[in-house]
């Protein structure tokens, strides 16, 4: 999970529509009121095509994406189109999460604050950096966010792909073009656009040889403008070790 922006809302959500929309909801609570195109595109854009809470890439088999009202529609359906309210999410997040009470039981809003300050990670599994029933630790049980074969499995062969391009620069470090081109694939790799981002940033910063290469470049001054950008992106949604 990584800090998202939403953005704007689309200009399909004015004043008044939300009125209409959120009478028709109250109305007839089955009634799909945010399911619209416009508030759809919006959201993945927010997201980069990912699930909020899992960072798995949306629209993959039993990943498809849905929109998830953070505060429940049901509890709370004065919310139901609120622009603020809305996440996009994959099933299985928005299954698990299913009517919790927010207010009552919190977790974390990635729109709203930087999972950074409640998650830490070790083996390609998320912990709660306050301990036992804090946000983290609900966030991380009520979403089920350390699902073995869905989530676990998968953040452990990304990251394993990761290491092994640092490995290979490492075996070809007297090859400096080879390095520096090398180093700027595997950066754009961990970047926020891609599933699992909070793990591969976390991948790279912390292995040994991410630090040997980019000092290598600095000091051939190969160490340009987009590797500093990239590299900076990165240690903003990277996750601290356990």
């Amino acid at each position: 999970m990584i800090k998202l922006e939403k953005g704007e809302k689309p200009n399909y959500l004015s004043e008044d529509k939300v009125k209409e929309l959120t009478k028709r909801f109250q109305t007839n609570p089955k009634d799909r009121v945010w399911k619209n195109k416009e508030i759809i595109k919006k959201l993945l854009e927010s997201s980069k095509n990912k699930c909020a809470y899992c960072e798995i890439e949306l629209q993959e088999k039993d990943s498809y994406g849905e929109i998830e009202h953070f505060k429940c529609k049901t509890l709370y359906p004065d919310h139901v189109v609120d622009w603020d309210n809305l996440l996009p999410s994959c099933k299985r997040c928005n299954t698990n999460k299913g009517s919790l009470d927010v207010n009552i039981t919190s977790i974390i809003n990635p729109y709203e604050e930087d999972p950074k300050l409640h998650l830490s990670l070790q083996n390609f599994r998320l912990y709660a950096k306050e301990g036992k029933n804090s946000k983290g630790d609900n966030t991380i049980k009520k979403l089920n966010l350390n699902e073995d074969e869905r989530l676990t499995f998968a953040r452990f062969k990304a990251s394993n792909f990761i290491n092994e391009q640092l490995e290979e620069l490492v075996d070809n470090i007297d090859n400096i073009d080879f390095v520096r081109n090398g180093m700027s694939k595997v950066l754009r790799l961990c970047q926020r656009d891609k599933a699992f981002s909070a793990f591969l940033s976390s991948t790279l910063i912390y292995n040994p040889s991410s630090v040997t290469l980019k000092k290598l470049l600095q000091e051939k001054k190969l160490w340009d403008e987009e590797h500093i950008k990239m590299f900076n992106n990165i240690k903003e949604i990277a996750l601290d070790p356990r």
